[in-house]
């Protein structure tokens, strides 16, 4: 979790205002600082609703979240971006804009493994995602129990 607010401020690295086109290496790397976010906000989502996400053996079979040689479900920090999505769609975590930019994302920073050529999109694109990454960051934020202090 230390992590994710250093990442948070890398951001800063491939947004401009105006919008600059990035090289296609700055590209690829901020989707993949980008993916590594939401990736982040969704495992600790799923870890802070841990003991009901661990017993959700249909749903975790579904998503590729289960380790089928052990018959034990993965830890959300085990999880891939792809696992994490599909989890999220089988239990409606995310809604469709939501979903959207997951997938978006995931397909985009992959292209950092790829020898192929793959599409990366372009800055504005980013820029968009980086937008509706805030947006689902809120509405993960307002699903988490905070302690009441009074």
């Amino acid at each position: 979790l230390d992590w994710q607010v250093s990442l948070s401020g890398s951001l800063r690295h491939w947004t401009n205002d105006p919008i600059i086109a990035l090289t296609p290496g700055d590209l690829i790397l901020a989707w993949a600082n980008l993916g590594s976010l939401i990736e982040g906000s969704l495992k600790t989502l799923l870890s802070v609703y841990y003991e009901d996400y661990i017993v959700d053996t249909v749903n975790l079979k579904k998503s590729g979240a289960y380790h089928n040689k052990k018959d034990v479900p993965l830890d959300p920090d085990g999880l891939t971006l792809g696992p994490l999505r599909k989890y999220c769609q089988s239990r409606k975590l995310l809604d469709d804009e939501g979903d959207a930019l997951v997938e978006l994302v995931h397909q985009r920073r992959n292209a950092i493994h790829a020898f192929e050529d793959t599409s990366i999109g372009n800055s504005q694109e980013f820029e968009i995602a980086v937008r509706r990454y805030f947006s689902l960051l809120m509405k993960i934020d307002s699903s988490l129990p905070y302690p009441n202090f009074r």
